[in-house]
């Protein structure tokens, strides 16, 4: 076993099923909730089935997911404590080596995209905040002075020396959500005209689908929530909670979006909205929580980068030049395809899926299904198919629609200009 547990820590101070329900929900909406209407718009009635479908299910499958470490638990005494990496380490009971190397892959990638849709988030609402003072800064200017500015911080060892940080963006969203509810239906009430939808196309469905996946993607960190809780086995409740609360939060929004915007509708939705002081103070509140989540989702990649390079955790020079090529590398993807929609698109069809729908459903079969211990659970063949049926739309449905997600964004049609490309 290479994960690293802390067996025998208390965890009787942990998180109650509220309070972790709040951390899954505040995990998940954060960029999906800005990119996810004009997701819907592209794909028409059909994104509104897809929202319902993805919700529910991955609600369920991370229900299973954190039955996964229940069966742990069950079977060995050492992961009753606090594991540092509890995903890669189902993957490894599961699966083995080739389980954890595919869960830390998976992982890796998945928060370097979010990271680099944070990076052109914040430099997008800041454009959008100072246009009207400093004309010569774009998008693609302030990516640069954004990263410059941000990768001090990110020299910081790991979350627990900046949690306020995560409480600081989980508040900042909250209220955001507040102030863009509030002027959508501002502008429904002085809306004059019906808006316009397009009949769409199969693969603005399926591009439109990864968006939607990515809106539900924070099951790589679940099994992290699930070990701090004080009873990990009401998980299931928490999960169910969250989900709840993010689909209340979603369909409002995405119904009023392409019910007044439509076709107008932007890859931000504040970028949609009509100009008030409403739209500023969301605009602030959540440039700022895109930079706090900035500094989280790159921390794991520092920390997981020096753990292959061998590079020490303590404070020093390698780990602040490591951790500023990591920056370094954001800022080239950013300014290479500077449309966080495309990007984070492109994370849901294809690694969310795993974390979300693939890698839960496999490793609970293989847990319930291994022989030679006390602990053997008995899946039913209803719910053996429900399992199998959703591992084969993952597999089907991300290859579509990363391969959709990927024309999309070197289409000839959609291509988009680096920031570096000659006029």
């Amino acid at each position: 076993m290479t994960g690293k547990l802390e067996s025998g820590v208390d965890v009787k101070h942990g998180l109650g099923i509220l309070t972790a329900a709040i951390f899954i929900s505040g995990e998940m909406v954060g960029s999906g909730i800005l990119a996810l209407p004009k997701a819907i718009v592209d794909a028409g009635w059909y994104g509104f089935l897809l929202l319902i479908i993805f919700g529910l299910n991955s609600c369920y499958c991370g229900v299973k997911l954190g039955q996964c470490w229940e069966i742990l638990e069950e079977r060995f005494p050492e992961c009753r404590g606090i594991s540092r990496n509890p995903y890669p380490d189902i993957g490894e009971r599961a699966m083995g080596e080739f389980g954890r190397q595919c869960v830390s892959i998976c992982n890796y990638f998945t928060l370097f995209g979010v990271a680099t849709v944070y990076l052109l988030l914040a430099s997008q609402m800041t454009h959008t905040l100072l246009k009207d003072y400093v004309q010569e800064l774009t998008v693609c200017v302030l990516i640069l002075i954004l990263a410059i500015v941000l990768t001090p911080p990110t020299w910081l060892g790991s979350p627990k020396d900046f949690w306020i940080v995560g409480v600081f963006a989980l508040s900042t969203t909250l209220i955001s959500c507040l102030l863009i509810f509030a002027q959508m239906i501002i502008d429904y009430n002085n809306m004059s005209n019906t808006a316009v939808h397009k009949e769409p196309a199969l693969i603005d469905i399926f591009t439109s689908s990864g968006t939607i996946l990515f809106s539900f993607g924070a099951a790589s960190i679940f099994p992290s929530i699930q070990n701090d809780m004080k009873n990990r086995k009401m998980f299931k409740y928490s999960v169910t909670l969250a989900f709840i609360v993010i689909l209340a939060l979603y369909l409002p929004m995405t119904i009023l979006a392409y019910v007044i915007y439509g076709e107008a509708s932007e890859d931000n939705i504040l970028l949609s909205l009509s100009p008030s002081l409403l739209v500023t103070c969301a605009n602030i509140l959540m440039t700022l929580h895109t930079i706090m989540a900035f500094l989280i989702c790159i921390n794991p990649v520092s920390l997981q980068t020096e753990n292959i390079l061998k590079i020490p955790h303590e404070f020093g020079f390698k780990r602040c030049l490591l951790r500023t090529a990591i920056v370094g590398l954001i800022v080239v993807v950013g300014e290479t395809m500077p449309q966080f929609g495309k990007i984070l698109a492109l994370i849901g069809a294809s690694t969310t899926t795993l974390s979300t729908f693939i890698f839960p459903n496999i490793f609970y079969i293989k847990l319930c299904n291994q022989r030679g211990d006390n602990s053997k659970r008995i899946i039913t063949k209803p719910v053996m198919l429900y399992l199998w049926l959703l591992i084969l739309i993952g597999v089907i449905g991300g290859i579509a629609a990363t391969y959709s997600s990927i024309i999309s964004m070197f289409g000839p049609d959609s291509f988009t200009k680096p920031c570096y490309w000659p006029d």
